[in-house]
């Protein structure tokens, strides 16, 4: 079974209203960018899944670890 990192972002952006989603990682996002599996949107409990892993530019960004 493969291993997955769950992450929230904690990004305090400019506009109060641009939501912090959490993310599915397939590595520990640590450098300029990682790949996710998927994510839930602020607000949902739902896991949204991309046909595809998607690569996350996380300049900028900081997230933290879901235990």
């Amino acid at each position: 079974m493969p291993k997955f990192y769950i992450y929230v972002e904690t990004t305090k952006w400019e506009s109060d209203s641009a939501p912090n989603h959490v993310y599915i990682f397939t590595e520990v996002p640590k450098n300029r960018t990682a790949k996710a599996i998927g994510y839930v949107r602020a607000g949902s409990k739902t896991v949204e899944r991309w046909k595809n892993p998607y690569t996350l530019d996380l300049r900028g960004r900081t997230f933290e670890a879901l235990k």
